[in-house]
């Protein structure tokens, strides 16, 4: 090679201080892509999560079967599921009167509503006990009438407080093992009821 092609002081060059992979390291926690944490290999004597006979230990992280009072670190499980249990009990709870409320706005709109048949039942009434005469066709038309107003705000009515019924009744009886079925779901897993 030509000598002028380089410097004067290019055999005098100093070895890197930073390996590839430091400089690696360092691009990647500078734009927060680096892993948090390194993964670990699933210990075969717990359980799967998800799982439906699993819980995670608040304490450790780690997965432990349910039918055990305390982790494996010390943690006391049962009382960990207790307030699980609790907390799903609230919830229920809290959702109900919600729903009892919204059910009851809907209830006096429908209410309301009912007044509307009022003058087909009331009238013809106060004609025949004013005035003493016979019922005629018109108003056993009119009567007929306010009644089938006020059959069909009853099955409406029916119809808006069936799923509070429901929720009432399932309220009154959850256990602690409606819970654990509940819980058994894998989609509710780790997570509280909402009230359908």
């Amino acid at each position: 090679m030509a000598k002028g092609l380089f410097s004067s002081n290019v055999h005098v060059m100093k070895p890197r201080k930073m390996s590839l992979s430091d400089r690696l390291d360092e691009f990647l926690d500078k734009n927060c892509l680096a892993p948090g944490d390194v993964p670990t290999r699933r210990d075969p004597t717990r359980p799967k999560m998800p799982g439906i006979n699993a819980i995670k230990c608040n304490d450790c992280g780690q997965a432990e079967y349910l039918t055990r009072t305390h982790c494996r670190c010390g943690h006391y499980l049962l009382g960990q599921l207790e307030d699980e249990f609790l907390e799903w009990v609230e919830d229920l709870q809290r959702a109900h009167e919600e729903m009892a409320k919204t059910t009851e706005k809907k209830l006096k709109a429908l209410r309301r509503a009912a007044l509307v048949s009022m003058p087909f039942v009331v009238a013809p009434m106060l004609h025949f006990v004013l005035t003493e005469s016979t019922i005629t066709i018109y108003a056993m038309i009119s009567i007929a009438i306010g009644m089938m107003i006020l059959g069909v705000m009853a099955v409406s009515e029916a119809h808006i407080c069936r799923p509070l019924r429901a929720n009432s009744t399932f309220l009154e009886t959850c256990t602690w093992e409606s819970f654990l079925e509940f819980r058994s779901w894998p989609r509710n897993e780790g997570k509280n009821c909402e009230l359908r």
